[in-house]
């Protein structure tokens, strides 16, 4: 997010002298972050999926993990709960959630990735992990989304 803190005219210029917000940079790393380990499998990847969530994926639910790990790689707090619900009252909730917010399920956690439409139903596209075993994108009914968090 871009701040105007002053604007100047300079004969037909316009010149504006501007700040950035860390929170939207803090959200497009988080989605570029999880990016880089996008089809990531428990199994055939277990070591590197392990030093990123502190924990073994092919034995333990790792969603929350890996959001958790993406957030202390950005040096960001975390919620240091392998529960998904634990994202729940993470920072402030959020209507609007931008790439790279944090989405909240009944038993899964992972980074917003947009909004689409399947069909005649509206999805959210959640980047994360454990999901069919692996780092990905998933598509889940808007319907079920329980929060939308901001980083």
């Amino acid at each position: 997010m871009l701040v105007v803190k002053s604007v100047f005219f300079i004969g037909t210029f316009l010149l504006l002298c501007v700040t950035t917000s860390n929170v939207a940079f803090a959200d497009s790393s988080t989605i570029s972050k999880a990016k880089s380990y996008v089809g990531l499998h428990e199994r055939k990847n277990r070591s590197t999926i392990k030093e990123v969530t502190k924990i073994d994926p092919a034995r333990v639910s790792w969603c929350a993990a890996f959001v958790n790990g993406i957030l202390k790689q950005l040096g960001l707090p975390g919620t240091n709960s392998n529960m998904a619900r634990s994202f729940s009252k993470y920072n402030s909730s959020t209507k609007s959630p931008q790439k790279g917010d944090i989405v909240v399920l009944k038993r899964h956690v992972g980074f917003f990735d947009g909004f689409v439409k399947k069909g005649n139903r509206n999805m959210v596209a959640v980047l994360g992990g454990n999901q069919s075993n692996r780092v990905k994108v998933s598509y889940f009914p808007v319907s079920s989304v329980i929060s939308y968090r901001k980083v």
